[in-house]
């Protein structure tokens, strides 16, 4: 598939400005208000606006941090995330499907969801790091990639999307809602309690909050469904890079710095604790 031509998610979008459907036209993505967004020649858009009187967001994940989260996720390492959101909803009776990834990084999570609920599969991928979309839109030219701040309004239409799925990402319930038709799933994963707690006191790394779950399942009953939530807890024995890229691909990377993990650690066995959450937007709920 040409770089510059239309993928299939791209019809998801809607112009970031005035709201209306965007359209591939000439190697740009433009509404009928005449606002264009050229496509990029590694084939994802960019559809970031700086609102005036709002701080912008930080660029995202480092270039840095997408080779380690790379490292562990090409492992197979998070694989059950996946494996568990595709059980989940595969209960359905959806003959094709529009999936939304709310912080796609490298479009691995995606790739897998998409391959193991259908062939038929229209992907999307948002995220605040271009470096990110580049990336995953080069290694994935079935499925669109665009570039946008998660915490604002995405540039997605109402009720288009059957799955959202936010994988260790900004978690913005009420555009999830938005975006769902009635019946649609939300698919939210994040650490658990215990998410490499071998590692936490010796190198610093930042605590999981109990609060912070409580919100996120309050949210999800609110806007958009009761939820359900499954607990994936393995333990694994991780080298010395493994360890590092463990550290060093999420958030712990703008705590600790990477001089602290000079001295190649020992092998250790690290326990992986990840909530899934699953909420069903009710066909009852308009947004």
């Amino acid at each position: 598939m040409s770089p510059l031509l239309s993928r299939p998610g791209h019809r998801l979008l809607r112009c970031p400005v005035c709201r209306l459907d965007l359209t591939a036209a000439g190697g740009a993505l433009a509404c009928r208000n005449r606002h264009s967004f050229d496509l990029a020649r590694e084939g994802y858009v960019n559809l970031l606006r700086r609102k005036k009187g709002r701080r912008p967001a930080s660029g995202g994940d480092s270039l840095e941090q997408l080779r380690h989260r790379a490292r562990l996720l090409d492992a197979g390492h998070f694989d059950a995330i996946a494996a568990t959101i595709a059980e989940h909803v595969r209960q359905n009776d959806t003959r094709w499907w529009r999936i939304l990834d709310a912080g796609s990084g490298t479009g691995h999570h995606l790739a897998n969801i998409a391959k193991a609920v259908s062939p038929d599969v229209v992907g999307l991928g948002l995220d605040l790091s271009a470096g990110a979309a580049r990336q995953a839109a080069r290694h994935w030219p079935m499925f669109a990639f665009a570039v946008t701040d998660l915490w604002t309004e995405w540039p997605v239409r109402d009720a288009a999307v059957d799955l959202v799925i936010s994988i260790f990402a900004p978690k913005n319930y009420p555009e999830a809602a938005r975006v769902l038709r009635p019946g649609g799933w939300l698919a939210v994963a994040y650490p658990g309690a215990d998410h490499m707690i071998e590692l936490r006191g010796r190198f610093g790394l930042l605590s999981q909050h109990e609060p912070a779950a409580r919100r996120y399942t309050e949210a999800a009953r609110r806007l958009i469904g009761q939820p359900t939530i499954h607990r994936l807890r393995t333990r694994m024995v991780l080298d010395g890079p493994a360890i590092r890229s463990a550290i060093l691909m999420g958030p712990n990377a703008r705590h600790i710095p990477a001089s602290a993990l000079d001295a190649e650690p020992e092998p250790v066995a690290v326990t992986f604790d990840v909530i899934v959450l699953f909420a069903r937007k009710s066909e009852t709920i308009r947004h």
